[in-house]
């Protein structure tokens, strides 16, 4: 079995060349990665270094309190740190340095996911370009997706998130930006932030990141991120519909489950697979970013063209002839009303219900913000779920809508099974631990 080296020259080539990308996770590991063994609240990746090495992998990093209780019975390489965690951010980080490329980091209250999927399918239209996958945009998984860089990517496009403040910035100084998408700034995690000027300065904080010349495009529908990246260091292009953005739309049309059409200056016409008027805004992103790297416009509108949307991200499924909008990937004020006007704006259905669940890390606000959610129901029936569904219900009532409040997900199940029929649409809508989508277990096996 292959040792790591003891000389740090020596130690440094092995890490080169002997170690293709990093898992935290034995199940998913392939062989000749590197094993990260975190700590959870259940569990503790150290006591998976077996399982590592019998799976492939090239070494493993190891805290030295663990090591001692190891006692000579290594299974495998072991490079032995004090964190963890720390480790693999200057892994990454030291990587990234040696990566000529260019990497743009997209985050934003809302949006940013599939923003990111936009971006790279732009970049991909002309070259090799790796993006994160998924949503793998904190401290674990931004350096895991920048230990996959490989010489042949040109372009890397890495999501960032936070829930703190001061996590963007931190992860910038991994990722090392050379530009950004910011999409907007909203009341997600506001518990952890305080208000909505502090979100807005955390998000902005990505472009204050940046070299001076860089460029950051920036959602041109948030004011609050707007007012919050005057005096940033780089150039800012903005994007989306309000009449003062660089990169905006015309023509748009709505074609239901088709997804959307619409037309940009310098664009040939593009057809969305993606459900929603705010999902042109994030195709907006990808168009800004591919205008500024001077990206071939037919190949970049084919690109988007073929995209479609991740489980759970406003995807359109069938049930007993009825149409699902399912959205409850997660959920926060701003991407609830977005929701909500694609489901008031769907072509010829009979019934309309939002079914709302709980918007989560919103701190004191959460009761007035789900008031307000559910005051901005139209054209539909509001259903609501969990410990705001109460909050929902008084925010519909107060505008007229025909409210139903569950106490349980079984009953809320039965009657959205009961309701499913042609021409009914029903959209799904709650924040990630809630797990909304459990209301359709064994519905749509239905047809």
């Amino acid at each position: 079995m292959r040792q790591v080296p003891r000389d740090a020259s020596a130690r440094e080539a092995f890490l080169r060349t002997a170690i293709e990308g990093a898992s935290i996770d034995t199940r998913a590991l392939e062989p000749g990665q590197l094993f990260v063994p975190l700590r959870g609240e259940h569990a503790d990746g150290h006591d998976f270094l077996d399982e590592a090495f019998r799976c492939g992998a090239a070494a493993a990093l190891c805290e030295r309190s663990r090591h001692a209780a190891l006692a000579g019975r290594e299974p495998g390489p072991l490079i032995v740190v004090e964190d963890v965690t720390g480790a693999l951010l200057t892994l990454a980080r030291r990587h990234r340095e040696g990566w000529p490329g260019l990497a743009l980091a997209v985050t934003g209250s809302a949006g940013k996911t599939t923003t990111k999927d936009l971006v790279a399918a732009a970049f991909a239209s002309a070259g090799p370009t790796l993006k994160t996958e998924g949503n793998l945009n904190n401290q674990w998984g931004v350096p895991l997706t920048l230990l996959r860089l490989r010489p042949e990517h040109r372009v890397a496009v890495v999501e960032l998130a936070m829930n703190h403040p001061g996590e963007i910035a931190a992860l910038a100084q991994v990722a090392l930006p050379g530009a950004a998408v910011i999409t907007n700034a909203g009341s997600a995690h506001l518990e952890h932030l305080g208000s909505l000027e502090a979100i807005a300065r955390e998000k902005a904080s990505l472009a204050f990141a940046l070299a001076p010349g860089a460029v950051a495009f920036a959602g041109a529908d948030s004011p609050r991120l707007l007012a919050a990246l005057s005096g940033a260091p780089c150039r800012i292009v903005t994007y989306g519909f309000a009449p003062a953005a660089d990169v905006r739309p015309r023509h748009v049309d709505d074609l239901g489950a088709e997804g959307s059409r619409f037309e940009v200056e310098g664009f040939p016409p593009v057809r969305l697979q993606l459900v929603g008027r705010h999902q042109v805004a994030n195709a907006l992103a990808a168009i800004a970013v591919a205008r500024e790297y001077g990206l071939d416009p037919a190949a970049v509108a084919r690109a988007l063209e073929t995209h479609r949307p991740g489980r759970g991200r406003m995807e359109v499924r069938r049930a007993r002839g009825a149409t699902l909008l399912v959205d409850c990937y997660n959920s926060n004020p701003e991407s609830a009303r977005a929701a909500l006007d694609t489901l008031a704006a769907w072509p010829r259905a009979r019934r309309r219900i939002a079914v709302l669940g709980d918007m989560l890390e919103l701190g004191p606000e959460a009761p007035a913000l789900h008031r307000a959610v559910g005051a901005a129901v139209r054209e539909a029936e509001l259903w609501a779920l969990g410990r705001h569904a109460g909050d929902y219900g008084a925010g519909g009532r107060s505008a007229g809508v025909e409210v139903r409040e569950f106490a349980d997900l079984p009953s809320l199940r039965a009657a959205v099974a009961g309701a499913l029929e042609r021409d009914v649409v029903v959209l799904l809508k709650a924040s990630r631990g809630v797990a909304l989508e459990r209301v359709l277990e064994g519905l749509e096996a239905e047809g």
